[in-house]
């Protein structure tokens, strides 16, 4: 009970310490986007509200009307965020510049406009008109204003830097650290490989959404535009419920899910796809938009609570960070705002995050099956460990002896090669239903044994059940086991040993049974 609380304290004190740097992290990000996004020069006045989105429900243009006043020195005007296909822009009724033709999108680098001088009347009021065309929506995001040449690239490369050059780094790690979970995967217990496989599903939707996230068509067509603004919008359902099947069967490895709850989950993001792809008009893009921003924020609190009721420290800093970020993107959507949108970041975070310590973990496990091995501690037949690690292995867990049932008999009938055979699929069906930081040992004969540190005593008998059925279904042979706590090797033994003797005895007594009635 002492240690069981003293890991709950450990727990809290460490979810605390990583919450606190997620909130740090994110709090250091928003005010540096922030700077980076503030005026720095005459900011120009608008007629309309700026930092609204227009919603489109055929391709359509909106126009936006200004001023500022020329103190003869800021004649470039810079404008933080733009989402449009084109964009015009007119200084005292002369056409300036255009950006785009109408069939790919502007976002998301920002736009400097050099007006010449001899259009700007100094100290005096100048007009800007700014027509903007979209396929779905348009708008303009932020303050623009007038400022000198240098402030302008600069600030323009500053944009640009956090908004499109690093998530494209980012592109490239997670792409990594995707290939690095691949080969992770391959040494994974069968749990454990069911958990990666959602993580790598939900993680090759994030990296898709980052790339939606800076595409840049300058010159495609409407329908290609139009293809990944429904990916993109679509995106976030995709990557939330994967990975809450991956917290979930992390947290509740034994319990399955309902299998409605499942099946509505698995199939709502393809629904929501499929209503934006095939709809005939462009309501239903905006429709899918608010109904995946909805669907992802309840999710995401599902998979905040298995994380912290269940106490799964290494996705406490990661998860935090993406609520955060979601919580901040869905809230500038909603109201209009012309904050930064902040998801990206967190979707680039988690991923890097937790292949990070994925690697880190693997190649933990990696070097201390490698020292094993070499320390000549692997059975040759089997390939499992030896009764040599038993000195080596950590004193704490649950015991578990097996014995498998009439071997004796399969080697008198078949012979021993074939009894050979059948113990190295028993060891490879054990090894799919143990997770790296448990031991799997044969003591000799056809007598093994298990040591489990990654689970509760409670899961355990769970787990030798799958696994029982498992080798009944597949070998045509069951086993007898007992279990005991693992504090030292003889003492351990001799209490499974015991454990075992007696359902020895009930699965004789039953079968004498059967035999008497018929």
């Amino acid at each position: 009970m002492l240690a069981k609380n003293n890991f709950r304290s450990s727990f809290r004190f460490r979810a605390v310490l990583l919450i606190l740097l997620s909130f740090s992290l994110f709090f250091v990000l928003y005010i540096t986007l922030g700077i980076v996004n503030a005026p720095c020069g005459t900011v120009i006045e608008w007629n309309q509200e700026l930092g609204k989105y227009y919603e489109f429900h055929k391709p359509s243009k909106i126009v936006l009307n200004g001023t500022f006043e020329f103190d003869g020195v800021n004649n470039y005007i810079v404008f933080q965020k733009v989402l449009a296909t084109k964009m015009d822009v007119y200084i005292n009724g002369y056409h300036v510049v255009s950006f785009g033709d109408g069939t790919g999108n502007l976002w998301p680098r920002s736009r400097v406009v050099r007006v010449p001088k001899v259009l700007l009347q100094e100290n005096r009021t100048n007009k800007i008109k700014v027509t903007l065309y979209g396929l779905v929506g348009a708008g303009i995001y932020g303050q623009p204003y007038a400022t000198i040449p240098q402030v302008a690239v600069q600030r323009a490369a500053l944009i640009d830097l956090f908004r499109n050059n690093i998530t494209l780094i980012g592109i490239g790690m997670t792409a990594l650290i995707l290939y690095l979970l691949i080969i992770a995967y391959q040494s994974l217990s069968r749990d454990e490989k069911l958990v990666y496989r959602y993580l790598m599903i939900a993680s090759s939707f994030m990296i898709a959404s980052l790339i939606q996230f800076v595409y840049r068509e300058s010159s495609g067509s409407p329908e290609m535009y139009l293809i990944f603004e429904e990916l993109g919008v679509t995106a976030s359902p995709f990557i939330i419920t994967y990975l809450f099947f991956a917290i979930r069967t992390l947290s509740v490895p034994d319990k399955a899910i309902n299998r409605k709850l499942k099946a509505f989950l698995k199939y709502f993001p393809v629904v929501l796809l499929a209503l934006a792809l095939f709809s005939t008009k462009v309501k239903y893009i905006h429709i899918a938009s608010t109904l995946s921003e909805l669907y992802s924020l309840a999710l995401i609190f599902s998979v905040l609570f298995f994380v912290f009721r269940y106490k799964i420290l290494d996705f406490v800093f990661p998860i935090s960070f993406l609520v955060m970020t979601g919580i901040e993107t869905l809230y500038v959507l909603s109201f209009n705002k012309s904050n930064e949108l902040m998801i990206h970041y967190g979707r680039f975070v988690f991923l890097v995050y937790v292949g990070t310590v994925t690697m880190g973990r693997f190649k933990k496990i990696s070097a201390s099956h490698e020292r094993l091995k070499n320390e000549n501690l692997i059975d040759s037949l089997t390939g499992v460990y030896n009764r040599k690690v038993i000195d080596l292995v950590p004193k704490k867990g649950t015991f578990v002896l097996l014995d498998l049932d009439g071997f004796k008999l399969i080697n008198d009938k078949y012979g021993h090669v074939y009894g050979d055979q059948v113990l190295k699929r028993f060891a490879e069906i054990v090894k799919s239903h143990i997770r790296s930081e448990d031991y799997f040992i044969r003591l000799g004969g056809d007598e093994f044994c298990l040591i489990f540190n990654s689970v509760e005593e409670k899961d355990v008998h769970k787990i030798i059940i799958r696994l029982y059925n498992d080798c009944r279904n597949e070998l045509n042979l069951g086993f007898s086991y007992g279990t005991a706590p693992f504090d030292d090797f003889d003492k351990a033994y001799e209490t499974a040993d015991k454990v075992m003797y007696e359902k020895k005895m009930e699965k004789y007594a039953q079968e004498l049974k059967k035999r008497e009635k018929r």
